[in-house]
C-alpha cells in the first residue's frame, strides 16, 4: 500500500534521486548552453519547425490532465470515505497553490528577466533583467509550466509502484521544460528555476505535510477494527 510509512518513504527518496538527475541535467544546460543565440538554434531546429503547431499545443495543455486527475482522486476519496486518497489530493492542491500561483508569479513579477520571444530571437540583443515590474514579456524567471509539471509530475509518482514509471513521468515534466525553450518562452535559466522550485515545493509539502497525515492514518487503521467495505485502498 502506498500511503504505509516504509513504502511511501521508499518511494520518495526514489523520486528525490530521478528529480535531482533531472535538476543536474538543466544545470548542466543552463551553464552550457544559455545564451539567447542557443534558444534560438534550439527554436529553429527542424523538428521544432516541422511540428511547431502540435508542439504548441501539447505544452499548453500538457498540464491539465494532472489537474483532473487530482481533482478526480479528491472527490472519488471524499466520496468512498478513504481519506488517504484526499490526503494526497489535497497536498498535491496546496503545493500548486504555493509553487505555481504564489511563488511562481511573485518571482515573475519581482525579478523581470526578459522571455526570449520579447528579443524577437535576435542573438546580438543581450539577455535582459529589469528588476520589479507587470510587463509579462518580462516575466520569465522562473518557468511557471516547469514549476507546475514537476509538482505534478513528482505527486502522480507517489502512486507509481515501479521506479521506470516515476522516472517516465518525470521526464515528461522534463521533455515540456525543453519546449518552453523550443518555443522560445524561456530560458534554460528559467526552466532550471522551474525544475528545482517545482521538486523543492513538492517534495516538501510531501515531507512535512503529506506524510504526517497519513502516518497518522496509518495508526488509527492499525488500531480500528476493519469494517466490511471500508477497507483502506491500495495500489
Amino acid at each position: 500500500m502506498w500511503w504505509q510509512t516504509a513504502e511511501l518513504q521508499r518511494r520518495i527518496r526514489s523520486i528525490l534521486f530521478l528529480w535531482a538527475g533531472f535538476a543536474a541535467a538543466a544545470l548542466l544546460w543552463t551553464l552550457c548552453c544559455g545564451d539567447l543565440a542557443d534558444v534560438a538554434l534550439v527554436a529553429r531546429a527542424p523538428w521544432v519547425v516541422a511540428f511547431h503547431e502540435q508542439l504548441r499545443w501539447l505544452n499548453a495543455w500538457s498540464m491539465y490532465p494532472f489537474y483532473v486527475f487530482f481533482i478526480g482522486m479528491l472527490l472519488w476519496g471524499w466520496q468512498r470515505q478513504q481519506p488517504q486518497w484526499r490526503l494526497l489530493s489535497w497536498g498535491y492542491l496546496i503545493a500548486q497553490l504555493a509553487g505555481s500561483v504564489l511563488l511562481v508569479r511573485s518571482l515573475k513579477m519581482l525579478i523581470g528577466h526578459a522571455r526570449p520571444d520579447f528579443n524577437n530571437l535576435r542573438s546580438e540583443l543581450a539577455d535582459r533583467w529589469v528588476g520589479p515590474t507587470s510587463d509579462a514579456s518580462f516575466h520569465g524567471f522562473p518557468s511557471g509550466h516547469t514549476t507546475d509539471l514537476f509538482i505534478s509530475a513528482i505527486f502522480l509518482s507517489v502512486l507509481l509502484p515501479k521506479a521506470w514509471m516515476r522516472g517516465l513521468v518525470l521526464a515528461f515534466a522534463a521533455f515540456n521544460g525543453v519546449l518552453r525553450i523550443a518555443l522560445a518562452k524561456h530560458y534554460p535559466l528559467d526552466v532550471l528555476g522551474g525544475v528545482l522550485l517545482g521538486g523543492l515545493v513538492a517534495l516538501l509539502v510531501l515531507r512535512f505535510w503529506v506524510v504526517p497525515r497519513l502516518q497518522g492514518y496509518e495508526v488509527r487503521a492499525a488500531t480500528v477494527p476493519t469494517v466490511r467495505g471500508t477497507e483502506p485502498g491500495m495500489i
